[in-house]
């Protein structure tokens, strides 16, 4: 049985809660809350995501309750067709604040959600890219040296669902290209080489497929 938790447990801790408000209500970066608080850019960037998920599954929780639910299936789902749609939490949060708007205002008890601005030019919650649209954003990228923020504006979504694009185009590309490679390896070495350009996380998803194809053009003399 679901069980209701306040709001206010978002605040445990204060210091993570202020941070989501600086980045959320003002619009700081986490390199100046970072340079404020003399910590590091990706220490902030953990401290914020965590509490926004704290934030969304309080949200889900509650509005299952509000909405008569027995679970909370539901209410995910409609949380994982926005994060889908935008590859963001504050986005996704930010819907669901959108369209449970008084719930959730009720629920935060004189807490911030989202600034209206914000939240009213939010771009359209909508499915998958066309194959067009992921091939202008790479031509967009590549050819023109777009910013995903640029790209986002383009095209109305967000700049995190554009650069999620990019990626994926590339790392289908490059499993493809890994697909082949393994199955034509001469030994176990040259097979643990197409696994560990998957495994270096300093790679982009474009520089493991740039890898890959190299192997690919030098072995099938393509």
């Amino acid at each position: 049985m679901l069980k209701d938790k306040p709001y206010s447990v978002l605040k445990d801790k204060i210091d993570a809660y202020e941070v989501m408000l600086l980045c959320d209500i003002d619009g700081e970066t986490f390199t100046d809350i970072a340079k404020r608080l003399g910590l590091t850019a990706s220490q902030i960037s953990l401290m914020y995501n965590k509490t926004k998920v704290k934030q969304r599954n309080l949200y889900i929780n509650h509005l299952s309750i509000a909405l008569g639910y027995n679970d909370r299936i539901q209410v995910e789902k409609i949380y994982t067709q926005a994060y889908e749609c935008y590859q963001s939490r504050t986005y996704a949060c930010a819907y669901l604040e959108k369209e449970y708007r008084d719930i959730l205002t009720e629920y935060r008890a004189g807490e911030p959600g989202m600034p209206e601005k914000f939240v009213e030019n939010m771009p359209p919650l909508r499915g998958e890219l066309t194959e067009e649209e992921v091939m202008r954003i790479v031509q967009m990228r590549e050819e023109q040296k777009f910013s995903y923020t640029d790209i986002g504006m383009e095209l109305d979504i967000t700049k995190e669902k554009a650069k999620h694009t990019y990626d994926r185009y590339y790392h289908t590309k490059a499993l493809e290209l890994a697909d082949i490679l393994g199955k034509s390896a001469n030994s176990n070495l040259e097979k643990k080489e197409i696994i560990d350009c998957f495994l270096k996380n300093c790679y982009s998803a474009k520089k493991r497929y740039e890898i890959l194809k190299e192997k690919f053009d030098d072995k099938f003399g393509k």
